[in-house]
């Protein structure tokens, strides 16, 4: 048994924590703010620290810091959690985006305690920042303020999404199944809550240039792979066919953005597909130039909209309404922040094909 001290401001929050770190088999010492979690932490030196980083007294960064600054306290293994990105988090052993999945949640504990005495990775990559920098205290106030709202709402949903997954775990087999499907339509719905606070935040970044990414070398390939996986399992009565998956293709990407702007173009395809449920994605290369096409057999758009699908709160008139008009603005954006570009081209009544472009590595690009 490890003793974890939790550093969380929300109660409910710090609670729920708690309640699924002692379900672990782990003691569990309890902080609600950046001060009082230091003063347990000397007293008590913990095997693990799960600390917010909005917190009063003390963030959960400066918990951090803090901590190894100490002799005694300088290895114990640090679980970062967060609605923003806060500046330093790759300073922590693990980090958390808010709201946080149960099972990611106790994998990410689980982990953290067994590779404690693990040799120590090479540190991260720096994030690069997108765009030109604004003026250095109007771009500090507005970040602030972007992370205090992304607190304010990503945690009570946090909270909210945690306690009925619970809910649903307790459920089990002994619950009816109209109980499971209400819990389960919960769960939805806080997840379309999310996505949509999401949105607002990284386009109100994008437009500050104040996203940053994560550019790490990898095997385009096979992401590409495991991305249209999750979608054949996530829509099993959508055939999903992926092309030129046969080659390996090297790119230097941020796979947690470029994954929002596939998932972005695949739901898009599924969403306007029509009768067809079938969906395409297609892997090639072109000078310099990683092409993947994502195509459908659906609605298609009208020529008079296309020159505005990637504009922002634009929703296409065929659309019904449905979507909040930042998806594409968001993936275009991400995608010219990696190098490359996103494009479009359409018939109505017979479907679309987006095209995401992005640069080859440096190595592929001499081949």
């Amino acid at each position: 048994m490890s003793v974890i001290l939790i550093a969380e401001d929300e109660e409910a929050m710090l609670e729920i924590f708690a309640q699924v770190v002692e379900d672990l088999g782990h003691r569990a010492l309890r902080a609600s703010n950046g001060e009082e979690a230091l003063v347990l932490a000397r007293t008590e030196p913990p095997d693990l620290v799960v600390s917010d980083h909005m917190m009063p007294r003390r963030t959960g960064v400066e918990l951090l810091r803090t901590l190894r600054a100490d002799s005694r306290l300088k290895e114990v293994p640090f679980l970062l959690l967060s609605a923003a990105r806060p500046t330093g988090l790759e300073e922590a052993d693990a980090f958390l985006s808010k709201p946080v999945d149960l099972d990611t949640f106790e994998q990410a504990v689980q982990n953290v305690l067994r590779v404690r005495a693990a040799p120590e990775e090479p540190p991260r990559q720096e994030p690069m920042l997108a765009g030109a920098r604004a003026d250095r205290s109007n771009g500090t106030v507005r970040e602030e303020m972007l992370n205090w709202v992304a607190h304010e709402i990503k945690t009570p949903l946090s909270s909210a999404r945690l306690n009925a997954q619970l809910l649903l775990r307790k459920q089990g087999e002994r619950s009816s199944g109209d109980e499971r499907k209400c819990t389960e339509i919960i769960l939805r719905q806080l997840d379309r809550m999310n996505t949509l606070v999401t949105s607002i935040l990284d386009a109100a970044r994008l437009s500050e240039g104040k996203l940053a990414l994560r550019l790490e070398p990898g095997n385009f390939t096979a992401f590409l792979l495991e991305v249209v996986q999750d979608w054949s399992e996530l829509q099993p009565q959508v055939d999903f066919l992926l092309k030129g998956a046969e080659q390996r293709v090297e790119l230097s990407f941020d796979a947690e953005r470029v994954r929002y702007i596939l998932n972005n173009l695949i739901s898009n395809a599924v969403k306007y597909g029509g009768e067809t449920r079938r969906v395409e994605v297609s892997l090639s290369l072109s000078p310099g130039l990683a092409v993947v096409q994502v195509r459908d057999w659906g609605v298609g758009i009208a020529a008079a909209e296309l020159p505005n699908v990637f504009d922002r709160f634009h929703r296409a008139e065929v659309a019904g309404g449905q979507g909040h008009g930042l998806g594409l603005y968001i993936a275009g954006a991400l995608a010219r922040l990696h190098g490359g570009t996103l494009g479009v081209q359409s018939t109505l009544g017979e479907g679309s094909t987006f095209s995401l472009r992005l640069p080859l590595s440096s190595s592929r690009r001499g081949l």
